[in-house]
């Protein structure tokens, strides 16, 4: 890659290509900046939390660095202790004096941290890298990289990483910076960045990071609800009585919030290093078959648990309609990158799953994203249901102006009849899977710009049909094939 393209791409494009990095997105805006903010901080306190477990602060060699950390705008360490053992580079923007790179005066106060305790780096003033903050970690016991940035839909995300690829190809971007820049420092950075070459840590590590980030993150929600009480007490009128007061539509909202965070960010993990096993040499294929089992078991985990999130979240808001943007989509795209999963779950559970499409496509007017989660939500909602051996049809034809898509159960048994768990959610005892309720399914496919509707019928229990509005412009061929 030639030095000219390197200064195109961001870090997070880096991470956004590695489908083993951990990642964090929500489509409203206003809670995604304070959640990927958060976790921002969360992932800075988790680091300087595994440094001070790992990093000997009582050595008084201060020539002999134990790690260096590369970041953006800011020193992130606060820690004099580990500061000083740690060797301090800043890329900063130009407008910028070094004094107002500190993190906080207070911390500048108790910690004496000057900008002499750093190499300071400026960018150009058209660095792409200014839209976005991270910071890149060696030492000789671990490697990350995490960063926050804004999407081309302006919703941020923050991601982190430590896969020894991705951390070498945030570096060599980082590293031309240093080479146009013509800094002086520039050899003593490179051979800090060789002396703790990253390599595939120990999942302990991983696991530990995670913990502390879960912790950090759990401390933030409690400051933030412990200072929003004084609020509450103020404006509460002790008068108004509880029978005229309306509760809110899906009392267990917050719940299901807290939830789907904190089972996604560990399963995240597990399949991180589950990734990171099978990149290891000399593994045999029974071992390399359970990996992919496990990873596989945790894909799908994280999969279920975004869309009940993506659903609360829309379900949340009083305008449901206007929180997605509809756009051209294709849905042939959408079915040749999850059929041969869907098939991978029917054989585990050895149902014969049949889906019969049309040859060509036409474009329909939905949201990509999420109606790829919403379709495999079903799929997995009728497998589960299904008792092994049975078996089902996939239908999608033309109707006028729309595309049906109609899932039929071929089996005359299926598992018994499943429970709401309040209004969002459905368990099924028999399976232990949790599903989104048919109404509020319903209204996520209504929210994506089609209808849901479901039926029961004698000896197949429930037909679901979807019904999802053509774009215009599209040519469709009426030939069918089964897949």
């Amino acid at each position: 890659m030639i030095l000219s393209e390197c200064l195109l791409i961001k870090i997070s494009q880096i991470l956004q290509n590695d489908d083993s990095c951990y990642q964090e997105e929500s489509h409203d805006s206003c809670h995604n900046i304070i959640q990927a903010q958060h976790e921002w901080n969360g992932a800075i306190a988790a680091i300087q939390k595994l440094l001070s477990t790992m990093i000997d602060t009582e050595t008084i060699d201060s020539q002999s660095k134990q790690g260096i950390i590369i970041s953006s705008g800011t020193p992130i360490i606060n820690d004099i202790r580990l500061v000083s053992q740690l060797e301090t580079v800043v890329f900063s923007p130009p407008s910028k004096t070094k004094g107002a790179l500190m993190p906080c005066e207070d911390n500048i106060a108790h910690h004496s941290i000057t900008p002499s305790s750093f190499i300071d780096i400026p960018l150009d003033n058209q660095d792409i890298l200014q839209e976005e903050q991270f910071c890149l970690v060696l030492t000789d016991k671990f490697a990350c990289v995490i960063v926050k940035t804004e999407n081309n839909t302006h919703t941020d995300q923050f991601y982190f990483s430590f896969t020894p690829e991705v951390i070498r190809k945030v570096w060599y971007l980082l590293k031309v910076r240093l080479m146009m820049n013509e800094n002086q420092n520039h050899d003593y950075i490179q051979e800090l960045v060789n002396k703790f070459s990253p390599y595939t840590p120990p999942y302990q590590i991983i696991s530990q990071f995670t913990r502390y980030l879960l912790t950090a993150l759990k401390q933030q929600e409690l400051s933030q609800h412990s200072s929003n009480l004084p609020r509450r007490k103020k404006v509460k009128n002790p008068s108004i009585s509880l029978k005229k007061t309306p509760l809110p539509p899906y009392p267990e909202l917050e719940l299901l919030q807290a939830l789907t965070h904190e089972i996604r960010t560990p399963l995240t993990t597990i399949k991180t290093i589950t990734k990171l096993l099978k990149r290891k040499a000399k593994l045999t294929s029974e071992l390399n078959k359970h990996l992919e089992v496990i990873e596989q078991e945790c894909t799908e985990q994280i999969n279920r648990m975004e869309l009940i999130f993506q659903a609360v979240e829309l379900e949340s808001k009083s305008n449901k309609k206007q929180q997605l943007e509809l756009v051209n989509t294709c849905l042939e795209n959408i079915l040749n990158q999850s059929i041969s999963h869907w098939k991978k779950q029917a054989q585990r559970r050895n149902i014969v799953l049949d889906i019969v499409v049309p040859k060509k496509l036409p474009h329909i007017v939905s949201e990509p994203k999420i109606l790829s989660q919403a379709l495999s939500g079903l799929m997995e909602r009728f497998i589960r249901n299904l008792p092994r051996g049975g078996n089902f049809k996939v239908l999608i034809l033309p109707v006028g102006n729309q595309l049906k898509l109609q899932f039929i159960s071929e089996s005359n048994h299926h598992n018994g009849s499943s429970k709401c768990l309040g209004k969002l959610l459905l368990f099924q005892p028999e399976t232990g899977s949790l599903s989104l309720s048919n109404d509020v399914t319903k209204n996520l496919f209504h929210i994506l710009g089609g209808k849901l509707t479901v039926k029961e019928k004698a000896y197949q229990g429930q037909v679901f049909t979807i019904f999802l509005p053509l774009n215009n412009h599209s040519s469709f061929y009426q030939k069918t094939k089964s897949i």
